[in-house]
């Protein structure tokens, strides 16, 4: 797969100017850093392999970079807000950066040089929210990641359409979302949200992974454009103590209406008692597989991996009250999501030829129980959320 067309965003400034320390005072005393309302820090690891640059999302990171900018600028700056970012430049280097706003500019303030990658391990990560809870202690935390993503689908995947869990090209830049999860419970940094500019990663799988270290999960169930979601737009709702996710999505459509997109809120909150329904549902209704071609279908796959979870609980319950049941569930579990009347796929070349999707019935949010997928079915038993409901 080509960065060209779509391939998760990351949200993240890579110039050289952008790793040159530019401090908004370098002759202020070190002072402990008191508590704002709530730090941001955007997760940006390597998109490519070790040996090569093929796939690397580095051309996208300035506008997205300057839109967020911009947005800070729009609303007179940060508040009582903190952005960190940690951006890796190449697969060897990484940067670890504040975003500071004086007399109406931005300014980036590189605060430590990272070798190597070991920020792609739970440990690893874990240090690397440690760092970011000691430099901006806050009473509120979120997480914006940045990269490739395809979901659950296990980091070890290779030569499967080029996807991963999330992270880069090869199974050493990429990590499983229980590991970022351990990541964040290390860290004892839980999230007000985790947002993911990635493909893929709006799943019942990727939620029931991250339900006890966040509140919300702002994910697509699809692949993302490649200008990623609108930050100017959104800025303010990102940076605020509570955002309003309701606005995140209307602006998220907004921006897309005349393309292709997705967009949807997860309410983690929700997931155990979606898990308890699902058990429940299982040991009343098996799905008949020649109903498969009647879901809709979420993904560029030739096999489809990620159905819309309203789409299969409609054909799995029939007509019974546990389909009422389920349809009410979802729309606790996803209270905000949006689409466009169809989505893109970048996957044309391997999938028979398909580019686009029609989007007929949308919950927010994906399902891999019925997939038949011959390369991850046996896969599928292994996720948290399959041994949780079956």
């Amino acid at each position: 797969m080509t960065p060209k067309r779509f391939l998760t965003l990351l949200w993240i400034v890579v110039t050289v100017g952008l790793f040159t320390a530019c401090s908004d005072d370098d002759n202020s005393p070190d002072l402990p850093p008191s508590q704002v309302e709530k730090t941001l820090l955007v997760y940006m690891p390597w998109t490519a392999s070790e040996s090569t640059d093929s796939g690397s999302l580095y051309d996208f990171f300035l506008k997205n970079i300057t839109d967020m900018e911009a947005g800070i600028v729009a609303q007179g700056g940060l508040g009582n807000t903190r952005l960190l970012l940690f951006v890796s430049r190449n697969a060897h280097d990484s940067h670890f950066i504040e975003v500071k706003y004086r007399q109406g500019k931005c300014y980036r303030d590189t605060l430590q040089q990272y070798s190597g990658n070991k920020y792609v391990s739970a440990t690893g990560l874990a240090a690397l929210l440690g760092k970011a809870k000691a430099v901006a202690p806050a009473a509120h935390y979120a997480l914006l990641v940045g990269c490739h993503g395809s979901g659950w689908i296990p980091k070890d995947a290779d030569n499967y359409f080029g996807t991963r869990a999330f992270g880069g090209n090869s199974p050493n830049y990429r990590m499983e979302t229980s590991e970022l999860a351990e990541a964040i419970r290390l860290a004892n940094m839980y999230m007000q949200y985790i947002c993911f500019d990635d493909c893929y990663m709006a799943g019942i799988e990727v939620a029931y992974d991250l339900k006890d270290v966040t509140d919300h999960i702002i994910a697509s169930t699809s692949e993302i454009l490649n200008k990623g979601l609108p930050y100017r737009d959104i800025w303010k709702q990102l940076s605020a103590a509570s955002p309003n996710y309701a606005a995140i999505v209307a602006s998220f459509y907004k921006y897309y209406a005349q393309s292709y997109g997705t967009l949807s809120v997860i309410n983690c909150q929700e997931v155990d008692a979606t898990a308890a329904l699902m058990s429940h549902i299982n040991t009343l209704f098996t799905f008949n597989n020649a109903q498969l071609p009647l879901l809709q279908k979420l993904d560029g796959m030739g096999q489809t991996i990620f159905f819309d979870f309203g789409s299969y609980g409609q054909y799995l319950c029939d007509d019974s009250e546990y389909g009422t049941l389920l349809r009410e569930q979802l729309t606790k579990l996803v209270p905000y999501h949006t689409h466009t009347s169809s989505i893109f796929t970048d996957l044309w070349r391997v999938n028979g030829g398909f580019s686009t999707i029609p989007v007929n019935t949308f919950s927010g949010i994906t399902i891999s129980d019925p997939t038949t997928n011959t390369y991850l079915i046996n896969r599928k038993y292994l996720t948290a959320w399959w041994k949780a409901t079956h």
